[in-house]
This record gives structure tokens, C-alpha cells and sequence, in this order.
């Protein structure tokens, strides 16, 4: 694995779930910019806290996440082809709603 920093917009919405110890957690996917290229999607999942800050954005927000980068791959169903991708196991986020506005 390997230990990164990601800063994307949210690709769709994200919905707060429960796992069966009743932790909270969120599957989500971020869209990364990179040059001039299509971005690249990373699917992320987070845990307790930060899960339910991911989980109050919505479809377009700016995220920052840290945590355990990993590819992966897997076969589409319709076509068969091998199509690779990144996921990210979520340590901490930060996003414009968890800055404050100071005055000095």
C-alpha cells in the first residue's frame, strides 16, 4: 500500500451506513484532476468520524483524504475486458466546511 494524499471532487453523492458493530462508514469516489488528461476516479472508503464528515457533502464537493492508497483491478461484466483502478482506505479528510474563518 501506499500512504498518500488525494484532492478530488466527489463524483456522486455519499450515503452513511452502519457495519454490523455499528460503526459508521462510507464508500464514496472521488474525481482527481491530472493535467490535461481525464480525470482519474478513485474509490475510497472511510470509517467513524471521518466517514460521517465525507458523508454530509454532496455530488461536486472538494475533499482531501489521507491514507492507504492500493491498486486494484477487476473484469467489466459487459465488455470482459481487465480495467484497473485505485482504492483508498480513508485515515483523515478535510474539505471547505471544516475550515474556520479567523480574524486576526
Amino acid at each position: 500500500m501506499i500512504e498518500s494524499l488525494v484532492t478530488g471532487k466527489l463524483f456522486r453523492d455519499v450515503e452513511i451506513k452502519q457495519s454490523s458493530k455499528q460503526t459508521p462508514y462510507c464508500n464514496f469516489m472521488l474525481s482527481v484532476p491530472v493535467g490535461e488528461d481525464k480525470p482519474v476516479l478513485v474509490s475510497g472508503i472511510a470509517f467513524n468520524e471521518p466517514a460521517e464528515k465525507i458523508a454530509r457533502l454532496k455530488k461536486g464537493d472538494a475533499l482531501t483524504v489521507t491514507g492507504s492508497l492500493k491498486p486494484n483491478q477487476w473484469t467489466d461484466k459487459t465488455t470482459g475486458e481487465t480495467k484497473h483502478g485505485l482504492t483508498l482506505t480513508v485515515q483523515d479528510c478535510l474539505s471547505a466546511y471544516d475550515l474556520k474563518k479567523r480574524r486576526d
